[in-house]
């Protein structure tokens, strides 16, 4: 009787799950596992509440996690104070999240996720006492939580009552953890080794984040769809996607030959246009614009040697960035820099988001120096990067436009 009146608001349990996670973010006693367990169970019985109920389980874990860690930013700046948090931020405790996170980072959110009885309100709230970088934080979490919470969710949503054999089930999480530990020293071993990953650092946390999410979605359509005959294609379009995502972020080594007499493409791309216009930084100068596609690698480049004279962020729209008017009206950020070599004269590097380019990433700072060839940074996603000159400079223009140029290694100006 009482479980039959309960099936009645079984199409609550999304938003149920999500309110319960939140209050786990704050100490109260309340299972994670058991609510992605139910969620799962749930799902079986209602195939129509599997996307909610996962949804809404992976938004309350990210949540509540980032309740706990910046509840441990207020305690650490003593703007609030907590009964349990002399017991989760004991000496003891810190000290050991403080070498986990030094020693292994990523790999300890993954293997703390699968630990219940404390110990991840333990890590959240330390790294928010720590004071470890929010977007660091951020990265960390929603890769380990992807991979625990699909875990568990999808093994009690595909072997429903098999999952009761717990050899069965610490079988495959051994497996899943021996493998993600595998690839992450390997990739250890390859930088202390001095082996580059083709890969920037300027895209995280989206580098990591968009392939794990990818990834994710494509375990999750196997358990769900198997042996569906349209799997295969969905899995085909999402490692495409996967690939895509992973190539965009590509940062490929390339051996500059310093020339100072010329002025290399900032961007890799296609020139659109070449014209003079008048600017406020060097009054009426040449600029020759490049649009980025979304298959583009997306590094930004110094033409030349400089100095960083000025940076000057503008907010704005985010226009085709094949418009030449996506330079006056979208978001952008200008560097105006001073050459190191004759001529000492200025010269400005414009990078432009474009309708899907939302973030533009600007390592360099002012007075910072760069090499010729030397990365700054990027612009995610389809962009524009323009570069200016003065009118008056004697040179020559090699650009031509519809001609592919290659960031570091494309020649666009030649000083006469």
């Amino acid at each position: 009787m009482v479980f039959a009146s309960l099936v009645q608001y079984v199409r609550f349990f999304p938003a149920a799950a999500f309110a319960g996670l939140l209050l786990a973010g704050l100490n109260v006693p309340i299972s994670e596992d058991l609510v992605i367990i139910t969620g799962a169970l749930v799902a079986r019985g209602a195939p129509e509440l599997l996307v909610p109920s996962l949804l809404a389980i992976y938004a309350g874990v990210v949540i509540s996690d980032f309740v706990s860690f910046f509840l441990g930013t207020l305690i650490r700046k003593g703007a609030v104070k907590v009964k349990f948090a002399s017991v989760l931020l004991s000496p003891k405790n810190l000290d050991r999240v403080r070498r986990l996170l030094d020693r292994n980072g990523l790999l300890a959110f993954i293997v703390c996720r699968f630990i219940p009885l404390g110990m991840r309100n333990t890590l959240f709230m330390a790294s928010g006492f720590l004071a470890l970088p929010a977007r660091r934080f951020a990265l960390y979490d929603i890769i380990a939580a992807a991979i625990s919470v699909n875990t568990l969710f999808f093994l009690v949503y595909c072997f429903g009552e098999d999952v009761k054999n717990p050899f069965y089930i610490a079988g495959l999480l051994l497996f899943a953890l021996l493998g993600i530990a595998a690839a992450a020293l390997a990739v250890r071993f390859m930088v202390k080794r001095g082996v580059r990953i083709p890969l920037t650092g300027y895209g995280l946390p989206q580098a990591a984040v968009f392939p794990a999410l990818a990834a994710a979605c494509m375990a999750a359509l196997f358990f769900a769809l198997y042996p569906a005959a349209y799997l295969i294609p969905l899995e085909a379009a999402l490692f495409l996607v996967l690939a895509w995502m992973l190539s965009f972020f590509r940062d490929p080594a390339r051996k500059i030959s310093p020339d100072e007499s010329v002025l290399l493409s900032p961007a890799d791309g296609r020139v659109t246009d070449i014209g003079v216009v008048e600017t406020g930084e060097l009054g009426r100068a040449l600029r020759i614009g490049i649009f980025l596609s979304v298959f583009n690698v997306h590094i930004n480049r110094a033409p030349c040697s400089v100095r960083i004279e000025k940076i000057n962020y503008t907010k704005g729209m985010f226009k085709d960035a094949r418009s030449v008017d996506a330079a006056r009206v979208n978001e952008s950020n200008s560097l105006l820099m001073t050459r190191l070599a004759e001529p000492r004269s200025r010269l400005l590097v414009k990078q432009i988001s474009g309708a899907i380019a939302r973030h533009i990433v600007c390592k360099a700072k002012e007075a910072d120096e760069l090499r010729q060839g030397e990365r700054f940074g990027m612009i995610k996603f389809g962009s524009r990067t323009e570069l200016y000159i003065p009118e008056t400079e004697n040179c020559e223009v090699l650009a031509v436009i519809g001609v592919p140029v290659r960031a570091g290694l494309t020649p666009l100006i030649r000083y006469r």
